[in-house]
């Protein structure tokens, strides 16, 4: 019963400390948003002309944006379907 206690415990303190990187993360986001500095979607053509999306500050992309597009256009309905802001000078 002993051990059961110790991994109860265990698991608590790995949550409780995913609980504070989250809340973290989170105060830091709604800071950067106060400041005006919002991590956007990005789109960059490659030197083959294919086009890419990144985020402007960082961060994985959605699996549905994850390589390259022939067409921009595509991109955009992709970013729109998901509701995710996108940086304004597109290139």
């Amino acid at each position: 019963m002993e051990r059961r206690n110790e991994m109860t415990t265990a698991y608590d303190k790995v949550m409780e400390k995913h609980q504070e990187k989250k809340l973290a993360a989170k105060e830091r986001k709604e800071e950067r948003a106060e400041s005006g500095i919002v991590n956007k979607l990005a789109i960059d053509r490659t030197p083959m002309g294919l086009y890419q999306a990144r985020y402007s500050m960082r961060g994985q992309v959605p699996d549905e944006l994850k390589g390259l597009f022939t067409r921009k256009e595509r991109i955009l309905a992709i970013a729109k379907q998901r509701g995710i802001e996108i940086e304004e000078a597109i290139a």
